[in-house]
């Protein structure tokens, strides 16, 4: 039996993921919407919490309401909630830190049913030049961009540069990874790169966006959204099935999730880990002990990550397989493992689902667990 303050995610909902598309941000975000109050079994009019992360974070951003963000201000009102309890927006947050203040409102006894909603629009052309050289830098800035780090990608690629140097990683490992995430989206309908297989000679022959990034290594932009449904186990209702939220962290203090789960790395089966550029993966698997420094591309070239490995990896293709949804699509995926509801892609095992979102240095975390657990505050 669940205790009164153990916390569920009990529905999940999506929209279609498209490169193009003349429907708004807003038309997306109802369709996962509307989808999540079914999945969950629980009707609009029950909805009095609300959670979403609209920053905008590309490099040809526009960061309007209702355009390329949305906030509850927008979305709230078009879904037809007119009086939740608690509403909140997080200011470069992700799906993760969505969880997390949503659990901490119900917690709260702020409310009784959360909404959450992450939603991506793809302007095209590009409503800016991402590659345009800046003239004024502001802040920290003024330390990175005269050094380049305004191309899409560069910190990510000094970074992998200096790895690939330190552990003798190449382009063809990176590769792996890639590949890894193609097959693993064949079996996800949400998937923009579903049944099509990326050669390794068309890897290697693809244009390089920050080097040793190419093209393939860079998630694809979309029009998208995904949504959940959360609440006490209380108010869990019958027909949903739950998936518990047992643990979370932000980035100063990552150890939290295992924590205040009370499990440890061993405990974990699966992870769905931020791919937004191909080595991101790289960073958790190694910095939580799953394998060994500077070991993980041999991990994943070896077979480990794969749906029958040791530890199975982005079990639904991840960014680089299905589109760039800022790693909603990521917690969907644990959602949808840990209860059970992951259809031809279901792995044998699927207890404890880690979920990692982010970059390395603004990463929050999240495990999801097929029973109940009590969460510590640590």
């Amino acid at each position: 039996m669940a205790s009164p303050g153990t916390i569920a995610i009990i529905g999940f909902g999506g929209s279609e993921i498209v490169r193009r598309s003349d429907r708004g941000i807003t038309a997306f975000a109802l369709d996962a919407a509307v989808a999540a109050l079914a999945d969950a079994g629980v009707t609009r009019d029950e909805i009095d919490g609300y959670v979403g992360a609209p920053w905008a974070p590309a490099a040809d951003a526009i960061g309007v309401d209702g355009a390329d963000e949305l906030s509850y201000r927008t979305l709230l009102p078009a879904l037809g909630i007119q009086h939740a309890r608690y509403a909140h927006d997080l200011h470069k947050g992700f799906a993760t830190d969505m969880v997390a203040a949503a659990a901490a409102a119900l917690r709260a006894g702020e409310c009784r049913y959360v909404l959450g909603v992450r939603a991506m629009a793809n302007f095209m052309p590009a409503a800016g030049d991402a590659t345009a050289v800046p003239t004024h830098a502001y802040g920290n800035e003024q330390f990175s961009l005269p050094y380049g780090f305004h191309i899409a990608g560069a910190r990510f690629a000094t970074r992998l540069r200096r790895y690939m140097a330190e552990h003798g990683a190449t382009r063809e490992d990176l590769y792996e990874t890639v590949a890894l995430f193609r097959r693993n989206a064949r079996l996800n309908p949400f998937a923009i790169w579903r049944d099509k297989d990326l050669t390794r000679e068309q890897y290697l022959a693809a244009p390089m966006i920050a080097s040793p990034h190419c093209l393939f290594d860079c998630d694809m932009p979309v029009f998208g959204a995904a949504a959940f449904v959360m609440a006490r186990a209380d108010d869990v209702p019958a027909a949903a099935t739950p998936a518990w939220v047992s643990g979370w962290a932000g980035q100063y203090r990552p150890q939290d999730v295992f924590e205040r789960s009370g499990l440890a790395p061993a405990d974990v089966s699966a992870c769905q880990l931020y791919d937004g550029f191909t080595s991101m993966t790289y960073e958790w698997l190694e910095g939580f002990g799953f394998v060994a420094p500077g070991q993980a591309w041999r991990f994943i070239r070896d077979g480990h990550a794969a749906p029958d490995g040791r530890l199975p990896l982005n079990t639904f293709g991840g960014s680089l397989g299905e589109g760039r949804l800022h790693g909603i699509g990521h917690l969907r995926e644990a959602y949808l493992q840990v209860a059970g509801k992951a259809g031809p892609r279901q792995l044998k095992q699927a207890d404890h689902c880690l979920v990692q979102i982010g970059p390395y240095d603004l990463s929050s975390f999240v495990m999801l667990s097929a029973e109940p657990r009590p969460v510590a505050n640590p």
